[in-house]
């Protein structure tokens, strides 16, 4: 939307007033925030004197050839008391946009700010944050002292988890965090403004999992997981095989701890790559976890306009391990009622167990079934685990603290 340009022979700033044989061109303050294509056929007298109106007035765009006009305070103030056109001698600095974007229109700043302050003085300097997709063409393959900052997708850009943060990966192979917005951080600005930019969808269409944090790199319990996935994502927790699939096959590092779908918690990517997700050695690192632990969020968010689904993100078998804030935490109580608080949840059979370790489950954990028993399934002997099969450490004292094997209808 384009807001009014006026045409005036007189010129409130301030209290005072300054007057001119011609006309000239107003701009509005708030155009001067940010909309800058409005001041493309302005002349330096008019975008000085749109620049006068401002409290403060870092810089106006204008003549079409990516120059700026700055006034300081000062002069502002000299601007409101002193006729404007007949004094054209004021301090005022002309310069190229790209001695300042040196890098195709991005500037970095190191200054930490929140999301809303870094965006507004991004703003204030006619232009917005920037997207991943104009820091990455500005700078890839790598940047070389790059920092942690903002962009305008509510990422912070060099959060990577693989070990060279100063890489860029392609814009559907990046994988950097999503914290709180009260997160203070650098931020990168471009030099272009639309007022649609804060309505894009900046998530690749491709890839649709991000990676949710707290403040900075504190993680987040299952409910803060998906109460911030749903609220403020408009999205759903990934199940593990999206984010496995999403690491393996679209080569986005997602290779880290996270909440999954329906209380799964762990790292989808760990072993080497089986024919079957839930295969060994899959199975031994998604489990139960408990909901106090915090972790990152694995939050997927759909399409615009598109219907979020629910997909059931457990094995046929239904067999998962649970477990409390470590290994063999839970007594034969604990471990029931931690099964129940599922939907349709109980402690399993020991035929289901057997079943699901005949379906190719490997966990070598031993943990409670609904018989009072202690055992666990293995599908690849190693040491330390037992026997191919099924393994029982007996019926011992239901207070003794073990893991659990839940059936999830």
């Amino acid at each position: 939307m384009f807001f009014p340009v006026l045409l005036c022979l007189i010129v409130l700033c301030g209290e005072s007033t300054f007057a001119s044989s011609q006309l000239y061109t107003v701009i509005s303050q708030r155009s001067l925030l940010g909309w800058s294509y409005q001041l493309l056929n302005i002349d330096r007298a008019g975008c000085l004197l749109a620049c006068s109106r401002k409290v403060y007035c870092w810089s106006v765009n204008y003549s079409k050839q990516d120059r700026l006009c700055q006034i300081n305070k000062n002069v502002q103030d000299k601007a409101s008391t002193e006729d404007f056109q007949q004094e054209l001698l004021f301090e005022y600095i002309e310069k190229v946009l790209d001695k300042s974007f040196k890098n195709h229109g991005i500037y970095s700043s190191s200054t930490t700010a929140t999301y809303e302050v870094a965006s507004s003085t991004c703003t204030n300097n006619l232009g917005s944050l920037a997207s991943y997709e104009q820091l990455y063409n500005a700078y890839q393959p790598r940047m070389d002292n790059c920092i942690e900052g903002w962009l305008i997708s509510g990422e912070i850009a060099f959060t990577e988890i693989r070990g060279d943060k100063c890489t860029l990966n392609s814009p559907d192979q990046r994988s950097n965090a999503f914290p709180d917005k009260t997160y203070e951080s650098g931020y990168y600005c471009y030099r272009g403004y639309n007022q649609q930019l804060g309505l894009f969808d900046y998530i690749p269409t491709i890839q649709r999992i991000i990676r949710l944090t707290g403040l900075n790199s504190d993680k987040l319990n299952a409910n803060e997981a998906d109460t911030r996935c749903s609220t403020l994502f408009g999205g759903r927790l990934a199940t593990p095989f999206e984010v496995f699939n999403a690491s393996y096959s679209l080569g986005v590092d997602l290779c880290t701890n996270g909440w999954y779908l329906k209380g799964l918690g762990g790292n989808s990517c760990t072993g080497n790559i089986p024919s079957d997700f839930w295969l060994y050695p899959f199975g031994d690192y998604i489990k139960l976890h408990d909901p106090s632990m915090e972790y990152f969020a694995m939050c997927y968010i759909p399409l615009p306009n598109q219907n979020i689904t629910f997909p059931d993100p457990f094995p046929s078998h239904r067999v998962m391990n649970v477990r409390g804030t470590e290994r063999y935490q839970l007594t034969y109580q604990d471990a029931k009622d931690r099964c129940s608080a599922y939907t349709g949840g109980a402690l399993a059979t020991r035929a289901q167990l057997q079943a699901s370790q005949i379906a190719g489950y490997d966990c070598c954990n031993a943990g409670w079934v609904e018989s009072e028993e202690v055992i666990y399934p293995t599908t690849h002997v190693r040491t330390g685990c037992g026997n191919y099969g099924i393994n029982s450490w007996g019926f011992e004292n239901l207070e003794v603290k073990r893991d659990g094997y839940c059936y999830i209808l």
